[in-house]
């Protein structure tokens, strides 16, 4: 009797696989699977949280120029801060290198790895090259404030002129160290004084070439280019997912009449 009841329903069980309505409840139940999985994928809080970072970068490396500015000028100049600064940037571009490999791992879609790369060279470069121009600038600032003092011991007619010049070369302007010595001073102090005028001259240039080297926008680009790749992806996955709530209903609407219409064959 066992074994004729079992046969029965496995009978009754292959009969019912065979009516395409069970296929077409079995294949709607799988795309509701699949269409939840794809809800539930945090990409677009990954990427609006990347943007932020990125973000956050470009806000700290405003900060830390506007820093190195006062010590190119030698007001407010704080090496200190400066160095806390240029640190938080290497950090920055690290950490973020760091999680773009550990995210590609798990088969996310991140930015080309030489763009991350070219992204983090460029900014442990020029957080380098910050930390060696604010050294350079404090040594400078402190010939200059030697020189100042000695301008005092030139006659009053002269200390105008020279300061004007110190006070140029102070601001960071470039200036010709021909004017030195085309100025017809004759004074034995200022005499004693020249050359080392003029070095200072020289030195300005130089730390003002160093200055232009790094005072440019690459790292604002290239981070930049990274804000737009996940701007785009985010806007992907936020027309997919606009899109999953009316798949999802139709699906659901499909599931339901083709559930009616199994169990109304059923009962024939």
């Amino acid at each position: 009797m066992s074994q004729s009841k079992n046969k029965s329903l496995s009978e009754t069980f292959h009969l019912k696989v065979r009516s395409p309505w069970a296929w077409v409840v079995l294949v709607v139940a799988i795309g509701l699977t699949i269409l939840f999985y794809f809800s539930q994928k945090p990409e677009i809080m990954m990427y609006s949280r990347y943007i932020k970072n990125l973000s956050d970068y470009q806000l700290q490396e405003s900060f830390t120029m506007r820093t190195l500015d006062c010590i190119r000028t030698g007001f407010n100049a704080d090496t200190t801060m400066l160095q806390a600064q240029t640190m938080n940037l290497r950090e920055m571009a690290s950490s973020f290198s760091r999680e773009m490999t550990n995210v590609r791992k798990m088969g996310v879609c991140v930015p080309n790895e030489t763009d991350i790369e070219l992204f983090e060279r460029e900014v442990f470069h020029k957080s380098s090259a910050m930390r060696r121009y604010s050294s350079q600038r404090i040594q400078w600032h402190a010939q200059l404030k030697q020189m100042d003092s000695s301008i005092y011991l030139l006659p009053q007619d002269q200390q105008k002129t020279w300061r004007a010049l110190l006070e140029s070369l102070q601001a960071g302007n470039l200036v010709d160290s021909l004017v030195v010595s085309q100025l017809n001073i004759q004074d034995t102090l200022f005499d004693s004084l020249k050359n080392k005028i003029v070095a200072l001259i020289q030195q300005n240039e130089e730390l003002n070439f160093a200055w232009s080297r790094f005072n440019n926008e690459k790292t604002l680009m290239y981070s930049e280019d990274l804000i737009r790749f996940f701007q785009d992806k985010n806007l992907d996955e936020i027309s997919l997912k606009s899109k999953i709530p009316t798949a999802f209903y139709f699906l659901t609407l499909v599931l339901m009449l083709s559930t009616f219409f199994f169990m109304f064959r059923s009962k024939q």
